[in-house]
């Protein structure tokens, strides 16, 4: 009897302790596409590569002749409600491209809602999440995750297509070149087996909440998607200034 007992507990434990299991989902990008904005000038053209910041153009140009990059990065949800989300970070990574000088290069970080389509003014859309400072030789606030649970519980739904997306783009007056090149990372959404809101289902007191990030997000309004026009800019017929070997085509 007292073996049954036993045998009964241990059937219970194992039952909740299933129901209570999380659910981590790495998403990978949707779309990641980087944006050139000539200085002097109004031009702006894609750009496969991403990167951030201010590439100085050669060939004995002035000082502040070059171009503005930014980029956006979109990631499709998971198809969950949104009160099963129990939190997201996005965490991308960047090195130096074209740097000189001590002074740092102060980048932010924007969310909006995607689309799955690149435009140029996936560039200006959204809020800001995160403000991230680096210089030419330490990138470590490139490795920092962003807690963006709000922003992934704000556009998630439980069936059909939805974007969420990042820009990261230059914020200081940095003069001198200050070009990171980027890599789009992850977007790590963690589902819960029961809406977060209420009360959880068969959790044991000892369960904890998996959040490894540093920096809260502000929910973004999903009018932002339904703001962006269509591009009237030419695609790229350049190579972009951080490839190897090649020889740049550079518009003033």
């Amino acid at each position: 009897m007292q073996s049954n007992r036993w045998l009964l507990l241990g059937a219970v434990l194992a039952s909740t302790t299933g129901f209570a299991a999380d659910r981590t989902i790495a998403v990978s990008p949707a779309l990641q596409t980087s944006w050139e904005f000539v200085t002097p000038g109004s031009g702006a053209r894609q750009r496969p590569q991403l990167g951030v910041g201010f590439w100085q153009r050669g060939s004995g140009a002035k000082p502040g002749v070059g171009s503005n990059y930014a980029s956006a990065i979109e990631y499709q949800l998971p198809e969950a409600a949104p009160q099963r989300v129990r939190s997201a970070s996005f965490q991308f990574s960047g090195k130096p491209s074209q740097c000189v000088g001590n002074e740092p290069v102060v980048v932010d970080v924007h969310a909006y809602a995607g689309d799955g389509r690149a435009d140029v003014a996936d560039t200006q859309a959204g809020s800001r999440i995160a403000q991230l400072s680096a210089d030419c030789s330490n990138t470590a606030a490139f490795s920092r995750p962003i807690d963006v649970t709000a922003i992934v519980r704000q556009l998630s739904v439980a069936s059909g297509v939805r974007h969420v997306g990042f820009n990261i783009r230059k914020a200081n007056n940095r003069q001198g070149p200050g070009l990171f090149a980027l890599s789009p990372g992850k977007l790590t959404v963690v589902l819960a087996d029961h809406p977060v809101d209420g009360p959880p289902m068969a959790r044991g007191s000892g369960a904890t909440t998996p959040a490894a990030t540093t920096t809260t997000a502000a929910p973004v309004a999903t009018s932002v998607q339904s703001s962006k026009h269509a591009s009237k800019h030419p695609p790229p017929t350049g190579l972009i200034p951080w490839e190897k070997g090649k020889t740049t085509q550079a518009t003033q």
